[in-house]
């Protein structure tokens, strides 16, 4: 899947390991959504809870509060795109000074291809919250990158990450309608980066679930995600790693000519593939984004869900999910 970002405001040219360390993180954000959409539904016949999980399980299902298995396990697949905005660069060369370009160099286009899926562990601590942990590793990350100034140049590169972080789902149902709030924590490591990336996600949702057998049910919900990146970044690149197999030397070059006529030519010393050290603040261009999604309950230990992102974000998530009891009261 390629698309096209956005392109900032005012960017750097360290080419395409911050783009692609950014939307990596980004895609991790978005990888993390909690299975535990349903959740309990009130309004049905009274019956027997035989789990520990979750605490008033027994004396609620006594009433009538129906609720998913209370433990899971799921894999999620996700690839995504993001426009960001890029501020405040600071950039080196091997162990010369770091000077601020932030007012100097600018992309004019900026493109990624990235692919993420992660491991989620979930148990319903009460029949109206969940907890979970995550285990992320980023495929993919390829990222296509234009800059405009101060000289052309086009660059790319691929690189891969991974991560863990630990969430919270809220959910409250009624005769099929169901409403949740989700929020998570991530911290990510990415190959081009020298410390994790931290992200904070909140999504709420609502849907409806649709009986479509004894067995089997489909719910359906619409929904928004807000997503907050940590704003520093620093890293480094080599210089061949950034051309992606291009002509080193004449890039070389363009960044010796351009930091003389700048008067920093002591500053950017060159030769034997040298090494970009950066440093920068991030932020999303569109925090929020809406969602639609659809999970099918196959039985009451498997579901299959996808879901949809768009306006600002653009995602698209596959999913699988077994539920169990494990714990008899």
């Amino acid at each position: 899947m390629g698309f096209q970002l956005r392109a900032p405001r005012v960017a750097t040219g360290t080419t395409r390991a911050i783009v692609a360390a950014f939307l990596a993180s980004a895609v991790f954000a978005g990888a993390r959504e909690a299975h535990a959409q349903v959740g309990p539904d009130g309004g049905n016949k009274p019956y027997e809870w035989k789990y520990l999980f979750p605490i008033w399980g027994k004396r609620l299902a006594a009433k009538g509060m129906t609720f998913p298995y209370p433990f899971g396990v799921g894999i999620n697949y996700l690839a995504a795109r993001q426009a960001i905005d890029i501020s405040n660069v600071r950039v080196a060369l091997n162990d010369g000074e770091f000077v601020d370009l932030s007012k100097i160099v600018k992309f004019s286009n900026l493109g990624s291809n990235v692919q993420a899926a992660n491991a989620r562990f979930d148990l319903w601590v009460f029949p109206f919250v969940n907890v979970y942990g995550l285990v992320n590793y980023l495929m993919s990350s390829e990222t296509s990158v234009v800059l405009s100034e101060p000289f052309p140049l086009t660059a790319g590169a691929q690189q891969s990450g991974y991560g863990g972080g630990f969430g919270m789902t809220g959910a409250f149902g009624f005769l099929g309608f169901w409403g949740a709030v989700d929020a998570n924590f991530t911290w990510n490591q990415l190959s081009k980066l020298d410390a994790p990336v931290r992200t904070f996600v909140f999504a709420p949702r609502v849907g409806k679930r649709l009986p479509l057998s004894k067995s089997v049910n489909l719910s359906l919900w619409v929904g928004a995600m807000r997503q907050d990146i940590q704003a520093d970044t620093s890293g480094s690149i080599k210089l061949s790693e950034a051309v992606g197999g291009g002509d080193e030397a004449t890039v070389e070059g363009q960044i010796a000519n351009w930091a003389r006529q700048q008067g920093i030519g002591d500053r950017f010393p060159t030769g034997g593939d040298p090494v970009i050290h950066y440093k920068l603040d991030k932020a999303l261009a569109d925090p929020w984004n809406m969602l639609v999604g659809m999970e099918a309950n196959i039985n009451q230990k498997v579901q299959v869900r996808t879901e949809l992102g768009f306006f600002g974000r653009t995602q698209v998530l596959i999913g699988i999910n077994y539920r169990f009891g494990f714990v008899r009261d």
